[in-house]
């Protein structure tokens, strides 16, 4: 079994006030391991300019002498710096080791502005428990917590700040997460106030069969709870099917009305394009890095005639319809549009994405379009490359195999 000690506390924005009450719960909670909200340390209001790693990580240390003493774990939010940019983190510290295991990828608009978006992700194991740990506004998407569910998380932790006026929301998500996935839900909420949003507590327990486990305060406590070893009988298996993927190519009127209907839910465009002939290693790279800026990723794709114009009679190796087929069953790409010119200036004049995106090998004033989208305050992005492969380095390794 696992005890856990959710620590619903008043968040201050002020380090050592915080401090000095996560040290207060810690040594009076029970649990294996004691839980507390996002930014539980700092608060959302803290000077940036005012910190820096050195002070966070003297405080995460007087944090971790108490988990030797007390033989307990602690999650906790607060920032994270590194190469010059400030993660939304939630830490895990125990007697052995302080790590980040949640960057905040998902950021609420406004509130989240310093912050940077994060990639680290890891699972933390206690008493045969495997722990996955998201941030806030996160519980918000299915996919992020499906990627844990696919390293064998037991147990979904939701770190937050989540407002009152919206606590309808706090509860249904949190249900709705530990039903469709199976599993243990544990969110736990601040108390504080962030540019007059009130945050009320309510932190919130759910078992894989969305049965509540613990009653909802708004007051500054600990709560604590039981999850049994033996998990609640599951009356259905856990399918995830899988839905063969459709051909994404649409007509530029077709996209049009898609890219309306997703800006109206607030959705962000990112557009890129290319031959993408002999698909490989660095276009999966690019592709998905492209899809990380924003909400859905539209590639325009040379067409037969366009790429002749451009890399002569010879090319391409695989015909239009053969690239759009390979690129439609890459998740991260969800349209393509063909176009027939040497570069894709009609399309983006068309579609107007809100990030462009080409290799970090283009200068960026050499960008085709990239004037005019950043013309309507649309950004440019340069990706830099992780693989040193291309389509004709391929095809000349093949004919020196051939030759030789």
């Amino acid at each position: 079994m696992l005890k856990l000690s959710l620590s619903q506390i008043e968040v201050k924005d002020d380090l050592k006030i915080n401090l000095k009450k996560i040290k207060d719960f810690i040594q009076i909670s029970k649990g294996d391991l004691v839980i507390f909200p996002e930014l539980a340390l700092t608060g959302y209001k803290f000077r940036f300019s005012s910190f820096s790693q050195e002070i966070i990580n003297s405080a995460l240390q007087e944090i971790q002498k108490l988990t030797h003493i007390y033989k307990k774990s602690v999650l906790i939010g607060a920032p994270f710096y590194e190469n010059n940019q400030i993660y939304n983190a939630t830490y895990f510290i125990s007697s052995q080791k302080i790590e980040v295991v949640a960057e905040k990828f998902l950021l609420f608009p406004e509130i989240d502005k310093n912050f940077t978006p994060g990639k680290k992700r890891k699972l933390i194991e206690i008493n045969g428990f495997k722990i996955g740990v998201i941030i806030c506004f996160e519980l918000r998407s299915p996919e992020i917590i499906r990627n844990l569910i696919k390293e064998g998380m037991d147990i979904l932790v939701v770190t937050a700040q989540w407002p009152e006026v919206r606590a309808n929301h706090w509860g249904s998500l949190l249900k709705a997460r530990a039903i469709e996935n199976q599993i243990f839900v544990v969110g736990v909420n601040a108390i504080s106030e962030i540019d007059n949003i009130r945050i009320l507590g309510k932190s919130l327990a759910f078992s894989p069969l969305g049965n509540p486990l613990l009653e909802v305060s708004e007051e500054e406590k600990i709560i604590e709870f039981i999850i049994p070893k033996e998990k609640d009988k599951i009356p259905y298996p856990l399918r995830t099917p899988y839905l063969e993927f459709f051909e994404k190519v649409k007509s530029i009127e077709e996209l049009k009305e898609l890219i309306k209907k997703r800006r109206e839910k607030g959705q962000i465009m990112v557009f890129t394009n290319g031959c993408f002939d002999i698909l490989h290693a660095g276009h999966i790279h690019y592709l998905s890095s492209a899809r990380s800026l924003g909400d859905f990723l539209v590639v325009g794709l040379n067409s037969d005639k366009s790429v002749k114009k451009i890399k002569g009679f010879l090319r391409p190796i695989n015909s239009e319809k053969e690239r759009a087929y390979a690129l439609s069953a890459l998740e991260c790409v969800d349209y393509i549009v063909f176009f027939d010119e040497e570069t894709p200036e009609r399309l983006i004049k068309e579609l107007k994405p809100d990030i462009l995106v080409k290799g970090a090998d283009w200068e960026e004033e050499k960008i085709v379009g990239a004037t005019f989208v950043k013309s309507y305050g649309g950004k440019v992005e340069r990706i830099p490359f992780k693989f040193d492969i291309s389509t004709t380095k391929i095809i000349e390794k093949i004919l020196k195999i051939y030759k030789n």
